[in-house]
């Protein structure tokens, strides 16, 4: 691992990705210097691919200010990990919030995506914007939308194999405004995922707001008006604006021209247990990763068994993994919402 000290971040991203928004929130969040560069298709094929396996974003470039050398890194998780490391960052306590954290980041990261995609791709009204931001940002209006336009024709069509369809769309969106719904309930008395600590599940979750659901119009405007503290989470967690519980909101007191107190709001709850402190999860959290978890591990399961199968047949010491297994792995799943019972489909 190169010398943090010695260590120069650039994070090769985009807007639109879940992946690059939460490495950046996380980076933000423990005051990691970086730069961030557009991603386009020839910053692939000429700095990504010669030095890591996958032509995808995010990527973490590692320089050393020294000898200019550099390394990539790649996955979010993954890029997160060596931060943390290289620099000494406060990792999650307690074996039951540490397991909690894993998997409601897992879930987050592979489920919560095609609500993301189901509310890109239902609007047409937004169908401009989305050409011109997919586009590229150095070109004028027009060209930029014609390779967006491009580039979205190809991102958009294997949405079908992700259980995408007429018929579910309603049922994602159902699911997703009892999410949220679950979700301002537990924020009401605590100011992350997990309790009053950032963790990387709230990380993940940012992610796919900052990316989508928070970024492109229709979906900004419904989850704005309609869950205004579910927006106040994520202007905190990506250190975006100062809101109560920012990391760099403090209260203060004085008296005269004397300063008395000065106070960080993070890490304050609203009458709620120090979950924390004692390796526990908050009920309301259990609630809402329910409702995920329901639908998820249906698909979870089969895909561990299938990359299993994968490492059997082809694995040697180390292999790479594919990003997408093969159509015979497909799986059907229900989407769930949620009735006053809880038990709504």
């Amino acid at each position: 691992m190169a010398d943090a000290n010695n260590s120069q971040y650039f994070v090769i991203g985009a807007d639109q990705s879940m992946f690059t928004q939460k490495v950046r929130a996380y980076m933000r969040n423990n005051s990691i210097p970086f730069q961030d560069v557009a991603s386009d298709i020839k910053l692939l094929k000429t700095l990504v691919m010669p030095n890591a396996p996958y032509p995808l974003i995010p990527n973490l470039m590692v320089v050393d200010k020294n000898t200019k050398k550099l390394r990539i890194i790649q996955d979010s998780k993954i890029i997160i990990q060596y931060v943390q490391q290289a620099h000494g960052l406060e990792t999650v306590k307690g074996t039951k919030r540490v397991f909690a954290d894993m998997l409601l980041e897992m879930v987050l990261d592979d489920f919560l995506f095609v609500h993301v995609v189901n509310w890109r791709w239902g609007h047409p009204s937004q169908d401009k914007y989305l050409e011109y931001t997919f586009g590229d940002g150095s070109l004028q209006y027009e060209a930029s939308k014609k390779l967006g336009k491009k580039i979205l024709g190809v991102i958009k069509g294997p949405i079908a194999r992700l259980g995408l369809t007429e018929k579910t769309t309603i049922a994602f969106r159902d699911q997703l405004t009892a999410f949220f719904e679950l979700l301002t309930v537990h924020l009401e008395t605590y100011q992350f995922l997990l309790g009053n600590e950032l963790t990387a599940a709230d990380y993940s979750l940012y992610g796919h707001l900052a990316a989508g659901l928070l970024r492109d119009p229709a979906p900004y405007e419904w989850l704005a008006s309609n869950y205004p503290v579910v927006q106040a989470y994520a202007q905190r967690v990506g250190g975006t604006s100062i809101r109560w519980g920012s990391k760099d909101l403090v209260t203060v007191q004085a008296e005269g021209d004397k300063l008395i107190s000065c106070e960080k709001t993070i890490g304050k709850n609203h009458g709620g247990r120090d979950v924390e402190k004692h390796d526990e999860i908050p009920e309301t959290t259990t609630k809402f990763s329910a409702l995920l978890l329901r639908d998820y591990l249906t698909i979870l399961v089969p895909t561990v068994k299938a990359t299993l199968e994968f490492l059997r047949k082809d694995g040697k010491d180390e292999v790479l993994v594919p990003r997408a297994l093969k159509p015979e792995y497909s799986v059907e799943f229900t989407i769930h919402g949620e009735d006053e019972n809880g038990t709504k489909s």
